[in-house]
């Protein structure tokens, strides 16, 4: 169990370290600070760590050495202050949050904040509880970033729960929330929804920070409105322009760099453009990353050397992931850089561009070395109910048939972009067979299908919806399915045959949820996800496995993109344009840049 005691039970020994009257508990001694309040790189610095605080930083020679005090000699390496993520989703790398803490903090990752809507839509307020109490701890500092949106938008679609202000207040109220999670219904926002208001309202009142989600274009109006509701950061832009104007606005500019959401080398460019451009308002984060990405590539460290590789120095990008991301979480007085009273959060780094991590300590403790961790993790006991959130009878070709008499019918079809977060809307003619609209996929046409899966409740009003897809070139005899289907997340299968969709279904509801590829009536590869139908409880590099597995069957499916199921797995997104299933009225929802949504039908006239 890592502990942590609040700076003001221990100033007077930080102190008395500091002025040399008493020992360290440990002292790197020799290293090349990369001080990141200066954006400076010092030379010949020593740190010196009480009680899980710096307590010096410089010439530690003063500093009495007890036979308790451990010394590390950096010889010339760099010492940088633990990285920070503000803006993240654990259950996006489909493990939880202890096995998340072991695969990111050999990373140099020592905080996060993170949004755990996911699965806050599947159980409502008692997952942020279970979340906070598997996050006690840790090592990884842990800031849960309270979901506001669950559903996403209410009233166009059907989540396992419903979060209002009242939710909100008390999860504020009673600890299990630090800050408030994106606000993604940016329309409820710009045009006044009352009850979007009201959560507002009770972060303000909290005195939280609050985050957002602002995915329209439009940066003229909405944006500056958006901003005016007291919303702190947002990730959803997606060009230079778009991380400027957040910048100008006072608005943190969070740079994206996950698996498949791949913005920041675009947003980037509104500093290396910009000569002389102040970056204070620009940080850097992962917000989906899956395990594959985490246990080959790396987390906040990735996305680090991707920075820089984009021409930015390595202190200027170092001060985005660690200081400007402190003070974003207004935690700047605790963590962020190597100062005295600041956490003892440290990476000895050997190679600054390549970072290179030799070493992580996380309140003064090794947590991590040469990539692996030093410090047990025990996994946490998660209650029955957590690990039984589908709730669907099997399902038959009846289910997954779209009914349609008459003739042709001019249908509205979602066309995918693979590693980007919107769609388009295109219209396909399709002649119905035996009374029923089926896939082509001679015409790249998949058929989608979403049902409610989670336990039954007052105000669910829909089972299930349909519509089609392009874009995924997917073969005949294919299927997909997914219960990590954002955010509501419903059960929902695609495909281009009806007997693989059913067989794809009936696997996810056997597995308790999960992702499984389906190729001739066959289970060609599975990922199950037990906790809350969104999570593993093995650990990265099991998980890391089983997802390599099921992109190889994607691929032999037909479809050649890379890390396809997380762009499949936001058809659901309604918040991000343009147009989405959902399991509620007509099955499909429209979001035009700089309109508010509405449900438009699946058929033309």
């Amino acid at each position: 169990m890592h502990t942590r005691r609040p700076l003001h039970e221990v100033t007077r020994n930080l102190v008395a370290t500091a002025m040399g009257r008493e020992p360290a508990d440990l002292i790197v001694r020799g290293g090349r600070l990369v001080n990141v309040n200066t954006a400076q790189i010092l030379d010949g610095t020593d740190l010196a760590v009480r009680d899980g605080y710096l307590a010096f930083v410089g010439d530690a020679s003063h500093i009495p050495i007890s036979a308790a005090t451990r010394m590390v000699e950096a010889a010339g390496r760099y010492l940088v202050p633990g990285l920070i993520d503000t803006h993240l989703h654990v259950e996006s790398s489909m493990v939880d949050v202890r096995s998340f803490a072991r695969a990111v903090l050999p990373e140099g990752t020592t905080t996060i904040a993170c949004d755990n809507h996911e699965i806050a839509n599947v159980f409502g307020l008692r997952a942020v509880e279970l979340f906070s109490q598997a996050a006690q701890g840790l090592p990884l500092k842990v800031l849960v970033a309270m979901p506001v949106c669950v559903p996403s938008i209410p009233g166009f679609e059907d989540a396992g729960a419903v979060i209002t202000a009242r939710e909100v207040t008390e999860a504020y109220a009673r600890g299990w929330a630090h800050l408030q999670g994106e606000q993604m219904n940016f329309p409820g926002v710009i045009y006044g929804d009352p009850a979007v208001h009201e959560i507002l309202a009770a972060s303000l009142r909290a005195g939280v920070v609050l985050t957002g989600h602002y995915a329209s274009p439009e940066i003229a109006r909405g944006l500056p409105a958006f901003v005016a509701a007291g919303i702190t950061a947002c990730h959803e832009g997606t060009t230079a322009e778009d991380a400027l104007r957040r910048a100008q606005l006072g608005c943190y500019a969070q740079q994206r760099y996950g698996t498949a959401w791949l913005e920041m080398p675009q947003m980037i460019r509104a500093v290396t453009e910009t000569p002389g451009l102040d970056t204070r308002f620009f940080t850097l984060i992962t917000d989906d990353v899956t395990p594959t990405t985490l246990v080959r590539d790396g987390h906040m460290s990735r996305v680090v050397r991707a920075a820089i590789a984009q021409g930015v120095a390595p202190v200027v990008v170092l001060q985005m992931a660690a200081l400007n991301a402190a003070q974003l979480l207004e935690r700047s007085r605790w963590i962020g850089t190597l100062s005295p009273g600041r956490a003892a959060d440290i990476l000895v780094v050997s190679d600054l561009v390549r970072l290179t991590i030799d070493q992580v300590y996380a309140d003064g403790v090794l947590v991590a070395e040469d990539g692996e961790m030093a410090v047990d993790i025990p996994p946490y006991p998660y209650p029955a109910w957590a690990l039984r959130s589908v709730h669907l009878a099997p399902l038959t070709l009846e289910d997954v048939r779209i009914a349609h008499e008459g003739g042709p019918a001019r249908v509205r079809v979602m066309r995918i972009h693979p590693g980007k977060v919107h769609t388009d809307q295109e219209i396909a003619e399709i002649t119905p067979v035996d009374g029923a609209l089926a896939a082509d996929p001679a015409r790249d046409l998949a058929k989608v299908a979403i049902f409610y899966r989670h336990e039954p409740r007052d105000g669910a009003s829909g089972t299930r919806g349909f519509g089609f897809l392009t874009g995924l070139q997917f073969g005949a005899h294919a299927a997909f399915g997914s219960t990590v289907a954002h955010d509501s997340h419903n059960l929902m299968v695609l495909g281009t045959d009806d007997d693989d969709m059913v067989v794809a279904a009936n696997e996810l509801i056997r597995l308790g949820g999960g992702m499984v590829v389906v190729i001739g009536g066959r289970v060609r590869a599975a990922v199950p996800l037990p906790l809350a139908g969104l999570m593993s409880l093995d650990d990265a590099h099991t998980v890391a496995g089983q997802v390599e597995a099921l992109e190889a069957a994607l691929r032999e499916a037909g479809c050649p993109a890379p890390n396809v199921e997380m762009t499949l797995s936001l058809l659901p997104l309604i918040v991000i344009p343009r147009l989405r299933i959902t399991n509620r009225e007509t099955g499909l929802v429209e979001l035009p840049p700089g309109e508010p949504p509405r449900f438009v039908g699946l058929t033309v006239e």
